[in-house]
């Protein structure tokens, strides 16, 4: 799978630069709709999403500040919900300014995700997501899914998700070796509206195979500044419960099982 790297980080970069396309596309429908009547719900049409770019403070295999960027689009029709996202975190620096620039973080990710509402509660899922680190014990992992969702809370101030299924894995790691294993995935999502204009958002998903457990909690505070921008607080804690030694390192030592990134991001609604 490494041949693949180079196409991976191309599609999450290409993810970012559509969904700022359907950002553009979005906020003119918007534009339209505004002077339709109040009462049509297709009036804004089904797509909708996020852009974000801020600060990150990466820990673990990298410590590091580093700048991010994220973004995420939603179809949204009728009994079908497709999922499009993609985050870049990434910095380089140099000891003097005679020295060449070194990178001390870069990491990648891109997803897609689509379910099928099979009833008000409970709906069939597919998702596929793909990770790239340079620092980490994984030089990058591939996770394909498919499972059952169950709608736990819906109501006006809180939501929970509750997702299980299963899938394959295929994994490249930093010494050279591949991994590739089936898995089962358990994964939550919940979303508390605080208020009129704050969220708070948990998401915790768990991948685990025979080699490796993955587990990923990202956890996000929203608040609203003005019209469709907000700014967000996040934090990203990745576990991998098996990992190799680092033998780029003089003295060769395992690779950090964990990695967190701690972050500050502006990020506009369409």
């Amino acid at each position: 799978m490494t041949h693949f790297t180079g196409c991976f980080r191309q599609l999450a970069l290409a993810a970012l630069l559509g969904l700022t396309a359907v950002a553009a596309e979005a906020q003119v429908d918007t534009n339209l709709a505004s002077v339709a009547p109040a009462d049509n719900k297709e009036a804004a049409g089904p797509w909708s999403g996020t852009l974000a770019a801020g600060y990150a403070k990466t820990s673990g295999n990298s410590d590091s500040s580093a700048a991010n960027f994220k973004g995420e689009g939603r179809y949204d029709k009728e009994r079908w919900h497709h999922i499009l996202g993609a985050t870049a975190i990434g910095t380089s620096s140099a000891a003097d300014r005679d020295s060449d620039s070194v990178t001390t973080a870069e990491a990648y990710w891109a997803g897609f995700k689509s379910q099928y509402d099979i009833t008000n509660a409970y709906y069939g899922f597919g998702s596929i997501d793909w990770y790239k680190d340079r620092f980490s014990a994984y030089d990058q992992q591939l996770y394909e899914a498919a499972g059952l969702g169950w709608r736990v809370l819906r109501g006006e101030v809180h939501f929970l998700d509750i997702e299980v299924g299963a899938g394959a894995k295929q994994a490249d790691l930093q010494s050279g070796g591949d991994q590739n294993e089936a898995i089962g995935l358990l994964r939550g999502i919940y979303t508390w509206h605080i208020g009129e204009n704050a969220v708070f958002v948990q998401k915790l998903a768990v991948l685990s195979g025979s080699d490796n457990t993955y587990t990923e909690s990202i956890s996000e505070l929203k608040a609203g500044i003005i019209g469709s921008l907000s700014m967000v607080l996040g934090y990203t804690y990745k576990h991998n419960s098996d990992v190799e030694l680092d033998t780029s390192l003089d003295i060769p030592r395992p690779f950090d099982k964990t990695d967190t990134y701690t972050t500050i991001s502006l990020e506009y609604g369409f």
